[in-house]
């Protein structure tokens, strides 16, 4: 029958046989009558437990180590979609009349890889702040082509097809929006902050580092 806890019972043996042989030896030790083959003994079973033991402590380190790697790259793949230029442009590019239409491609993507994301952080802290972050975006992409459309150059705007004008009443309700919309992707931007700190606090114990932006 093959042991469900090999290391565990590895390491049982070992105190047994340092105590087995420290009674071998006696205890209290009586100089007058010292064996010295269970001295040896003694030592070497010693030996052997604190072998088991540092195998044992290096293997969980290798193994949390992978899990903190693990976790690195995952949000490591997440600054490479949302690179500095989609950071750039939610933290300090004023939403305007007219947009590029690449302008929030970087927020799509991650949320697609958010809904279909089926490895979730080891972490769980930061995995409720990506849930947030994702959520945030979903909220603000979704009101934000709620009101844009293509204009078929390269372009969004919130303008009606083949109008230029508009009445003053609907121009202040856009103008609303938009301010709203400016002040959700400041808040988008804060919130991704955020992610990327808790991030670097989380898996600092991990052999691989956090990337960062060159700005």
């Amino acid at each position: 029958m093959v042991p469900e806890f090999p290391s565990r019972i590895a390491r049982v043996g070992a105190v047994l046989t340092v105590i087995g042989s420290l009674i071998w030896v006696q205890w209290p030790v009586d100089f007058a009558k010292f064996n010295f083959a269970a001295l040896i003994l003694f030592v070497a079973s010693l030996m052997t437990w604190v072998s088991i033991e540092l195998a044992d402590a290096s293997n969980n380190s290798k193994s949390n180590d992978y899990v903190l790697l693990d976790d690195v790259d995952k949000i490591n793949s997440l600054i490479s979609i949302m690179d500095k230029n989609q950071y750039y442009i939610i933290k300090n590019k004023a939403i305007q009349t007219y947009m590029d239409e690449d302008d929030y491609d970087g927020i799509l993507k991650i949320i697609s890889l958010h809904e279909n994301d089926i490895f979730p952080f080891h972490n769980k802290n930061i995995q409720a702040a990506y849930d947030a972050f994702c959520n945030d975006a979903r909220a603000f992409y979704r009101e934000f082509y709620g009101l844009y459309t293509s204009d078929g150059r390269g372009r969004s705007t919130w303008k009606p097809s083949g109008e230029r004008w508009v009445e003053d009443e609907i121009y202040k309700q856009v103008m609303s929006k938009i301010a709203a919309l400016d002040r959700k992707a400041s808040a988008l931007s804060e919130s991704w902050e955020a992610l990327i700190n808790l991030a670097r606090q989380e898996l600092k114990g991990a052999s691989k580092a956090v990337d960062r932006y060159e700005m």
